[in-house]
């Protein structure tokens, strides 16, 4: 069936929330420091600064093996997280502004490194213009207004005719669930529709269960978990976002 409408996955495939030259991890700890020094500046008693660092990467390793492992939608935000971190590092029950404050604290130290994927806006732009519907699907722990935020600061909102995101849903990639939210949205079926990201397992695999078309932006890795190696085949792979355009169009003509 031709091609309807195009779903996007946001970091990695239209925002980058890594510095340049930094990896994931470098990324997580530089928000938990943000929530150790507003800990710290409350007057809380804490780990040594490199050891509570070291403690919040691994918990962000659990907190995301969690959603192949031992899902739970309900505990995937970013507040909830952050307040498990903190009983971590030896806190008692928080109130919930210093709750409050250290959500902000983490999602601060991030922001100000985020940058969008080259074309990123062009691509949206081109595909808007010649009739397709657009819409986004993230994993994330942060609220959605957040990245309201960071989307619109680098001026690909207004492209995006609905964003569901998986904090405010409590559902999330790879399970059908939410990429059937994303579709009742847009009025799509799902062999209408084209899932984009940079994820084999949560983006092109996950689509793929949901009945989509799933294109990789291709990575150095593939990060897939154990066994699935061989069994994740894009519909499509692509290096740049400008070269899904070409992918959309032969698409539309079947």
């Amino acid at each position: 069936m031709p091609v309807r409408g195009i779903i996007f996955d946001m970091g990695g495939t239209l925002l980058h929330y890594n510095a340049p030259n930094t990896t994931w991890e470098d990324t997580e700890k530089l928000g938990a420091r943000g929530v150790y020094r507003t800990l710290r500046a409350a007057g809380y008693t804490l780990p040594p600064a490199d050891e509570a660092i070291t403690a919040a990467w691994q918990h962000a390793i659990t907190t995301w093996k969690s959603i192949e492992a031992n899902y739970n939608p309900a505990t995937l935000k970013l507040h909830y997280q952050l307040h498990d971190l903190a009983r971590l590092w030896g806190t008692d029950e928080l109130p919930t502004a210093t709750v409050d404050a250290i959500t902000q604290a983490y999602m601060t130290a991030i922001q100000r490194h985020v940058y969008p994927l080259d074309h990123a806006a062009e691509t949206l732009q081109t595909l808007r213009d010649n009739g397709y519907r657009i819409g986004l699907i993230s994993n994330t722990v942060w609220p959605g207004s957040a990245h309201y935020d960071d989307l619109d600061r680098f001026g690909l909102l207004p492209y995006l005719a609905h964003l569901t995101f998986s904090a405010d849903v409590e559902a999330w990639k790879p399970y059908a669930e939410i990429f059937q939210i994303g579709l009742a949205a847009l009025d799509l079926t799902p062999d209408e529709a084209i899932y984009v990201g940079d994820s084999l397992y949560f983006d092109v695999w996950g689509a793929q269960q949901a009945g989509l078309r799933g294109v990789w932006i291709e990575q150095d890795h593939r990060w897939l978990p154990e066994g699935m190696a061989d069994d994740v085949v894009p519909a499509a792979t692509i290096k740049h976002l400008p070269d899904l355009l070409g992918v959309v169009e032969q698409w539309s003509r079947s």
